[in-house]
């Protein structure tokens, strides 16, 4: 059984976790598209579904209530994405009373990263900092494949909405082509940087641990 930590500079929850895993990111308030998601994850077998962020829209603050209904209802696990950033602390940047509801006080408890030994996931980069959630990972890069940054095996985010697996083998890396095959067998000896896909375009993941198989899912695909 798997163990998961989650801690962020402010606030953090201990809680557990195992077997096959679900991933979803960007559904920024398509709360249609993030439902049918958890239910296809769920059908094909997930045990436990994150949601790497951006689960709503800055724009759309009047669909964040039933978003997070959604994810109470299915028990799905959440983190910090750069647009909940964006609704706690109002558009200007400053706190601003009147664009928080309820859900305000459930998104100041969102993690920024979780780790589960050697496996991180975050929205953008893996850092605890809100700069983390929306600065570009290839930013991260060179620091990640030169190891200096927080060290991971594979690393599962959202943010950048198109599903893609940068593979690092030592000092250099390569993007796998994703183009002909959905499902991807990871080598332990290597390290992965895996763009789950934006759940507003159709996409979400799952990771099979014990296999190592990484499969990329269109909602329209089942």
């Amino acid at each position: 059984m798997l163990t998961l930590v989650a801690k962020r500079v402010i606030l953090g929850y201990k809680s557990t976790m195992q077997g096959i895993i679900g991933l979803i990111a960007d559904s920024h308030s398509n709360n249609r598209n993030m439902l049918q998601a958890i239910k296809i994850l769920k059908d094909i077998g997930a045990e436990t579904i994150i949601h790497l962020g951006d689960i709503c829209d800055s724009l759309k603050p009047d669909a964040l209530e039933e978003a997070l209904s959604v994810l109470r209802n299915h028990k799905v696990k959440a983190l910090m994405g750069n647009n909940e950033l964006s609704l706690i602390w109002g558009l200007n940047g400053n706190k601003d009373n009147s664009t928080r509801g309820k859900g305000i006080n459930y998104l100041e408890t969102l993690p920024y990263v979780i780790r589960i030994g050697d496996i991180c996931f975050a929205h953008s980069a893996p850092f605890n900092w809100p700069a983390a959630t929306k600065r570009p990972i290839e930013e991260y890069l060179p620091y990640i494949i030169e190891g200096s940054v927080p060290n991971f095996r594979i690393l599962f985010r959202g943010h950048s909405h198109i599903p893609s697996i940068l593979e690092i083998d030592g000092n250099t890396s390569k993007q796998i082509n994703l183009s002909s095959e959905k499902e991807i067998v990871l080598e332990p000896r290597k390290r992965y940087v895996i763009t789950v896909g934006a759940a507003e375009d159709g996409s979400c993941a799952l990771y099979i641990p014990g296999e190592e198989k990484v499969k990329f899912i269109g909602l329209g695909e089942t």
